[in-house]
């Protein structure tokens, strides 16, 4: 009787927050996607490359917002949730470096523009979190 007080409560829980967070707007990343995501911002530290650590952190912020179930491009999924980030005007931006990059050959992106870009990505995915 204990532990089917203790499921119920426990199950409860879990729905009052998911109510909580949908009533005041805020999303997070679900419980099985975080350690994936979380591992994705730490190798983030790691490259080198300004214009390449852009792409990754697109990439990330994009990981975390499809973990909502949707498929849909970066583009499509900021339209969707951007205005529950922290800095939707900021990470607008990252985006359009990013597509930049990825579609300009010639694009050159300086260690500071590239650092602005992944601090505004990063900051997003870990509210998400």
């Amino acid at each position: 009787m204990t532990t089917t007080i203790i499921l119920m409560t426990t199950t409860m829980m879990k729905i009052l927050k998911s109510l909580f967070s949908l009533l005041l707007g805020k999303k997070k990343v679900p419980l099985h996607a975080r350690p994936r995501v979380r591992s994705l911002v730490s190798h983030i530290q790691s490259i080198d490359d300004p214009a390449k650590k852009v792409l990754e952190a697109d990439k990330v912020l994009h990981e975390a917002l499809k973990s909502f179930g949707s498929n849909k491009s970066m583009g499509d999924l900021l339209k969707r949730y951007g205005s529950k980030l922290p800095n939707e005007q900021p990470v607008w931006k990252a985006h359009k470096l990013r597509n930049r990059i990825a579609h300009e050959p010639q694009v050159t992106v300086s260690k500071q523009e590239a650092e602005i870009a992944v601090s505004a990505l990063l900051k997003a995915t870990r509210s998400l979190l």
